[in-house]
């Protein structure tokens, strides 16, 4: 044991330092939120980015789809944006407002609407957005703002 630690044997399994790089584990705390909302907003550009194409692509044909494709698309530009400055408190602030807003458009095109054989669908997408958002977004990064918590 001691030869390997002599020889610098990390104990750490590859899952535990692909965490640690991306989600700014063993950081100091404000560094550790800059990491994770980088590797955040990456992931949430790479998503939103094909979903503002796909919603884009659906309006052309129901007109319906016009909102949450807009609100889509600015959620993929602001998390852009984000990727560029992940220090910002006030992007990453903004950014859960739009996030809120893309939320509400999905969920207001779902209620509003007389869907006849796609409701079951829009629905799923909705709460698999809602949910997904919740808890790799809002609720983290609100967590996290030291600024918030702070005297």
């Amino acid at each position: 044991a001691k030869r390997k630690e002599a020889e610098g044997f990390s104990r750490d399994s590859v899952c535990m330092v692909l965490f640690s790089f991306f989600c700014g584990f063993r950081l100091t705390a404000e560094e550790g939120r800059c990491r994770y909302i980088l590797t955040l907003t990456w992931l949430w550009s790479a998503i939103t980015g094909p979903w503002a194409g796909l919603q884009v692509a659906a309006a052309q044909e129901e007109a319906l789809f016009i909102l949450p494709a807009v609100c889509t698309l600015i959620l993929f530009f602001s998390s852009l944006l984000l990727v560029v400055s992940p220090d910002s408190r006030f992007l990453s602030r903004l950014w859960i407002i739009l996030g809120l807003v893309w939320l509400a458009s999905g969920w207001f095109t779902f209620l509003s609407q007389n869907f006849t054989d796609k409701s079951d669908i829009w629905m799923n997408i909705c709460l698999t957005q809602t949910l997904a958002f919740a808890f790799t977004a809002a609720l983290p990064v609100l967590i996290t703002d030291l600024t918030l918590h702070s005297d």
